[in-house]
């Protein structure tokens, strides 16, 4: 019974912990957003067009002056409005916030989910939207920066 005890003590410190370290790295994560937000200038380069079937996209480059990324939005334009904001640190993507809202009233969130990521791994798992799967998000983040950084080469 001892062992049984002291095994459950052990796992929920260790869970508590863990959960600690996590929230401080989201708010180290979000810290970082907030301040190169209100710190740097940025000319958003802007680049829209139309998607295989029919629908109107916009993308958004949020450049920094060392020239590394610090953000990308894609906004997707149908029914629903879909935009998704990736934020990038050092070429790592370190947070993904999708927004679906209803295209005749921007104010009706219909989904929503933020994520963040520390070396490709998702800090807040237990958040995870199952519309909007934190693994598709992530490769979709890397392939939109990806994507950016041939054009700009």
């Amino acid at each position: 019974m001892k062992k049984i005890i002291a095994s459950f003590l052990l796992l929920f410190s260790i869970s508590t912990a863990f959960a600690q370290d996590s929230d401080t790295e989201i708010k180290q994560i979000q810290g970082y957003i907030q301040a190169t937000s209100q710190n740097e200038w940025f000319d958003p380069i802007n680049k829209n067009g139309t998607l295989a079937n029919g629908t109107l996209y916009d993308l958004a480059y949020y450049i920094l002056p060392d020239n590394k990324t610090f953000s990308i939005i894609y906004t997707v334009f149908d029914k629903y409005t879909l935009q998704k904001v990736f934020y990038y640190k050092e070429n790592q993507l370190i947070a993904c916030i999708i927004e679906e809202t209803d295209a005749n009233n921007a104010n009706k969130l219909l989904h929503y989910a933020d994520y963040f990521y520390k070396n490709g791994v998702l800090i807040n798992a237990g958040d995870e939207n199952k519309e909007f799967p934190a693994t598709e998000a992530y490769l979709e983040g890397m392939e939109k920066l990806k994507e950016f950084n041939a054009l700009n080469n």
